[in-house]
């Protein structure tokens, strides 16, 4: 997409953008508000629905809408009009497959970080925002059953995937990248803000790293739909895996308390993540696209 293709500069862009955002995110801070004191007696259900309302209303709105206005041909903008082809979807699976013990030391690593003494009350306030929001994710968890599965793979699998995705990398993303930015340089940009807008600090150097990778999908393949699959797949394993453990060993058991695989896991899943996502690098099957 050429930059005569866009109108208003790249700072009104991102500036509509950020607008957007804040209006929406506010609106759906209201309303979860208000459900919360509608459903008090069920809290899980109060907890799905500001979900929904959240990937609809926060993500994807201001995404499309900020397409609509900037160009006439915003699918191209959000890189939508592009399929990956099954080969790059199987790649990008294995590499979500073969980099779990890599990600849990990284996700280890920064969960128990200390800061300094002089930061003892921000880090109180931090821990205590990680255990609020891990306890906010086990009332959708608390329910075994299939069908509380089936809807927490659609609301925090496909639904949180495909909308986070659409307003990170197919408009913040592609906003910097058609405005002239670095794609690098905006990859980064984009993956900071993606993972400091989830208000974890303990956990916000494996997000990044998620986001960043994410970001990459994009810029190989030219596909939102290829980090989307991988956002999906990511959430998707959290969330059987997770249902799995509270159905066989109790909710108590399932704890935000990561832990480490055995050091020749770790080095091997590293080493075999690398391999793959060289692969996607080099584009062997990542040009390959379907028309």
């Amino acid at each position: 997409m050429k930059k005569s293709e866009l109108v208003l500069t790249l700072g009104q862009r991102l500036f509509l953008l950020l607008c957007m955002f804040l209006v929406c995110y506010l609106l759906t801070a209201a309303a979860a508000y208000v459900l919360g004191r509608l459903l008090a007696d069920n809290p899980a259900g109060a907890v799905r629905i500001s979900a929904v309302l959240q990937d609809v209303v926060t993500f994807i709105i201001p995404a499309v809408v900020t397409a609509l206005f900037v160009t006439r041909r915003p699918a191209e903008l959000l890189c939508l009009s592009r399929k990956p082809s099954v080969a790059t979807l199987l790649l990008i699976a294995v590499v979500l497959a073969v980099s779990v013990p890599a990600q849990e030391a990284v996700i280890y690593s920064n969960y128990h970080i200390s800061l300094p003494e002089s930061m003892a009350a921000f880090e109180a306030i931090a821990r205590q925002l990680e255990t609020s929001a891990f306890e906010t994710l086990r009332h959708l968890l608390a329910n075994t059953s299939t069908g509380a599965l089936i809807v927490n793979i659609l609301i925090i699998g496909v639904f949180a995937g495909l909308s986070e995705e659409l307003l990170f990398r197919g408009c913040f993303q592609r906003l910097l990248t058609t405005g002239g930015v670095n794609p690098h340089v905006a990859i980064w940009i984009v993956a900071f803000c993606f993972s400091a807008l989830h208000f974890q600090l303990f956990g916000f150097v494996p997000r990044m790293l998620l986001g960043a990778y994410f970001g990459y999908l994009l810029l190989w393949t030219r596909s939102l739909w290829a980090p989307v699959a991988a956002h999906v797949l990511n959430n998707v394993m959290f969330v059987v895996t997770a249902w799995h453990q509270a159905r066989t060993e109790g909710i108590e058991s399932v704890s935000g308390e990561p832990s480490l695989w055995p050091a020749w896991a770790t080095v091997a899943s590293a080493a075999l993540t690398a391999a793959a996502i060289y692969l996607l690098w080099k584009g062997r099957v990542g040009r390959d696209l379907e028309k």
